[in-house]
């Protein structure tokens, strides 16, 4: 009787052991795709149709909402974007805002918070426009523009739109 009970035992904790192996893969595979949704990736996510399986899941994965009629925002992960005709055309992200939180991952082209423009500028080249006396530089790639925007010297929001 009591190796039945063991066998029975064993076999209730292999279970557990599979079901508990089992969760935390699956919620490593939920936080890197979260992760992988970042830096020169955010640009393709320009384009996109918001009702793609793609763009519900990277909407999903940084908690973005539909705030309002071709607007959707985040409140913690600092990401703002707009659509046209249910298209993704721009998406701003914060270092630190009140209204929309603080994005935490990787910019696009390497840049990061908190760099000067002068960093950028040596980083990406001159910019095809730049207005110093407000803290305004952008970049053309393609179809797609890198603007970014600074306060007291220091990069603080980047906004990606398509042209």
């Amino acid at each position: 009787m009591l190796n039945k009970f063991i066998i029975f035992k064993r076999h209730k904790t292999n279970k557990m052991n599979k079901i508990i192996t089992l969760s935390l893969i699956l919620m490593t595979m939920i936080s890197a795709h979260a992760q992988t949704t970042e830096g020169d990736a955010l640009l393709d996510v320009l384009g996109s149709k918001v009702n793609t399986a793609a763009a519900k899941q990277f909407l999903s994965a940084y908690s973005i909402k539909r705030t309002a009629d071709g607007i959707f925002s985040a409140t913690t992960t600092g990401i703002d974007i707009r659509t046209s005709h249910d298209t993704i055309v721009s998406m701003t992200l914060y270092h630190d805002n009140p209204i929309y939180g603080k994005y935490t991952n990787k910019l696009p082209k390497g840049i990061k918070f908190d760099m000067t423009s002068a960093e950028i500028i040596k980083m990406l080249g001159k910019p095809a426009t730049t207005y110093s006396n407000s803290g305004y530089c952008e970049y053309h790639f393609g179809r797609k523009v890198l603007t970014c925007w600074f306060e007291k010297e220091v990069l603080r929001r980047v906004t990606v739109s398509l042209k």
